[in-house]
């Protein structure tokens, strides 16, 4: 693996600092686990017929559930798909709030799967986590912690035990604020702030899913595009 692997420096170039040529102003990234990456794309608004991959027939029900009226825009919005050992993975500008829809469903055997997608206006990400297809949570992932979660070291998932088994990996990516303590009580440095925290929440979720896209790869366009169309 080159320097360049796994997701972290994605956290880099969503919004906020400037243009990117495929994450544009409002960027996703979602990964699963026992999908086709070509089905992935579908499920997530790529037209199924446009695709040169051949795609499932569950792909294409979900599409049409969830785009009954698909509009050709002039400029769709352009995601990258492709596949890093056990994992598909899309990114770009797909509709992230997608799974809202009703119908919307992943196909039978998607193992794992985490949608994450960045609200730049509020400066922060969402995050929804499915298993087996069936969403097991979704929240908010903010770069700031409050007073009151110094005691419990800034983990973001302690007080949601279904996913608190993503803490040890963030805690690795040094996903928390720093901690120091006065008259024995703990107070987080810089007001809870975590610096490059975009990055350090990615790098966690590189660390517990063995998650990886080259950034090299990406930048050469060693992944296909699809296009995708928003209703």
């Amino acid at each position: 693996m080159t320097a360049d692997d796994g997701i972290a420096w994605m956290g880099e170039r969503w919004p906020g600092r400037r243009p990117d040529p495929f994450l544009g102003d409002y960027a996703g990234l979602v990964f699963a686990q026992g999908i086709a990456p070509q089905d992935l794309a579908v499920v997530f608004g790529a037209v199924p017929w446009e695709l040169p991959e051949p795609v499932s027939d569950e792909a294409k029900a979900v599409y049409d559930r969830t785009h009954p009226h698909t509009r050709v825009p002039d400029e769709p919005p352009t995601t990258v798909y492709g596949r890093e050992g056990d994992w598909s993975f899309l990114v770009g500008g797909f509709d992230c709030l997608l799974h809202f829809h009703e119908g919307f469903a992943l196909p039978t055997g998607t193992g794992r799967a985490a949608l994450l997608y960045h609200i730049a206006a509020k400066g922060m990400y969402c995050m929804v986590y499915f298993e087996d297809g069936r969403q097991v949570w979704s929240g908010e992932i903010h770069g700031t912690f409050g007073e009151d979660a110094a005691g419990r070291g800034g983990h973001y998932f302690d007080h949601v035990p279904e996913m608190s088994f993503l803490n040890w990996a963030l805690h690795e990516a040094r996903c928390h604020p720093d901690v120091r303590y006065v008259d024995g009580r703990p107070v987080f440095e810089n007001g809870g702030w975590i610096p490059d925290w975009q990055r350090r929440f990615l790098k966690g979720l590189e660390i517990a899913f063995g998650i990886s896209v080259s950034q090299e790869t990406y930048d050469a366009g060693g992944y296909p595009l699809a296009s995708v169309y928003w209703t």
